[in-house]
């Protein structure tokens, strides 16, 4: 059986990305008075730069290298950290490059390009996750597990045997600590934007190469911390200390290139 706190867990969980998903840029609208179009222009570069160009690069190096670079700590930190700095940082340097020109005269607009990328990525990684483990723990509870696993070629039975496990021994915290995760990524997805939207509108590059390192960097300590047996509390504990200083980061450099009085007067 899986825990009826753990279904709970789950459920605040898809709420809360839910809620941050249509929350956030209502608000950016309401009190920042953005336009709409960067949220969803966010959505679109995570499809493409990070779920798609990216996924395709590491199918093939994977291919090539995987043992070599999946069987080191250190190697496939720097690897993973760099492939998601790299591709979503250029993604986002892309798109306010190409898209989102005519959004320039209000900064906001990074937010809420930043809010769209981390949203989207909270509803796809996150979202989607909690919701079908909801509905394989209640057929589980409900007895009819065994018709789930029937219902898939022999091949594909362990992996789905292995997940049912999971959700029956995963203490019910850590479905809530996603939850708390994303908060941590999204932070820092906005914070990000804040550094490429100055990289592109006041035309100072080497915030872009800060942003590709800053995303990079939060991403491989996940894997070295994973990999070396430190306590999830304590590691999202740490990537939430991380981000919120990146974020600090970023708000001075909003204070000083990108207040809106000094937009203005551009």
């Amino acid at each position: 059986m899986v825990p009826t706190l753990s279904i709970i867990f789950m459920g605040c969980t898809l709420v809360f990305v839910v809620l941050a998903a249509v929350i956030l840029p209502v608000f950016l609208k309401k009190k920042r008075n953005t336009a709409v179009l960067p949220y969803f222009i966010g959505w679109a570069v995570f499809l493409v730069f990070a779920l798609i160009l990216e996924s395709i690069v590491h199918m093939i190096v994977l291919s090539a290298a995987g043992d070599a670079i999946l069987n080191n700590k250190w190697l496939y930190a720097l690897y993973g950290g760099l492939a998601a700095g790299v591709f979503e940082e250029t993604g986002r340097l892309t798109a306010m490059k190409l898209l989102m020109k005519k959004y320039y005269g209000n900064p906001h607009n990074a937010l809420m390009y930043g809010a769209g990328h981390g949203c989207f990525e909270a509803l796809v990684l996150i979202g989607s996750g909690m919701l079908t483990n909801i509905a394989f723990s209640v057929m589980i509870n409900a007895g009819k597990q065994g018709m789930l696993l029937s219902a898939v070629p022999p091949e594909q039975q362990e992996t789905l045997q292995t997940t049912f496990t999971q959700l029956k021994e995963t203490a019910s915290y850590m479905f809530l600590l996603s939850g708390f995760e994303r908060t941590t990524a999204i932070m820092l997805h906005i914070a990000l934007s804040v550094l490429v939207w100055t990289a592109v509108v006041k035309k100072k590059p080497l915030f872009f190469v800060l942003a590709v390192l800053l995303h990079a960097f939060p991403d491989g300590l996940l894997v070295i911390l994973q990999q070396s047996g430190v306590n999830q509390i304590v590691l999202e504990v740490i990537l939430f200390a991380l981000s919120a200083a990146i974020a600090v980061f970023a708000y001075t450099v909003w204070r000083k290139h990108l207040r809106p009085s000094q937009t203005a007067a551009a």
